[in-house]
């Protein structure tokens, strides 16, 4: 199923707001998920169909998607943007089957390696997407 994008709804890069540990929101699009065979409902693919109201992480993405009406209009939310560190760029996903906003978290990738400083930056960077991270290093 190919996913329709709205006018509005092309990709609106949000500010990246950090608060009391969590990650907000950093990126928003707009999508169609309506299906003539699942009227009412978001059919994010044969297997997945949620009511509005309901929400699902992305079967293709690590992104949260929102069924917002019986029309299948939806709202998806993605991971934010993180600068990272000079000389270093984030790598592979840290388990991109997670649930959403944990499986944002990455590898921190520098040149020359990973110092002791370049860890805590990576550590405390995974411990905004998840408490579960805590001490994983």
């Amino acid at each position: 199923m190919h996913l329709k994008f709205s006018i509005f709804g092309s990709f609106a890069v949000l500010l990246l707001c950090i608060g009391n540990g969590s990650l907000a929101d950093a990126w928003v699009a707009r999508g169609n998920y309506y299906n003539a065979a699942h009227p009412g409902k978001c059919v994010i693919s044969d297997t997945i169909i949620i009511s509005p109201g309901e929400s699902v992480k992305s079967p293709t993405s690590c992104s949260q998607i929102h069924c917002a009406n019986e029309k299948g209009d939806a709202r998806i939310v993605g991971c934010g943007a993180i600068l990272p560190p000079d000389g270093c760029k984030w790598g592979e996903h840290v388990n991109r089957n997670a649930p959403f906003k944990e499986c944002c978290a990455r590898h921190l990738i520098c040149e020359g390696g990973l110092t002791k400083e370049m860890e805590l930056y990576q550590q405390d960077t995974w411990e905004m997407f998840s408490p579960n991270f805590k001490n994983s290093l």
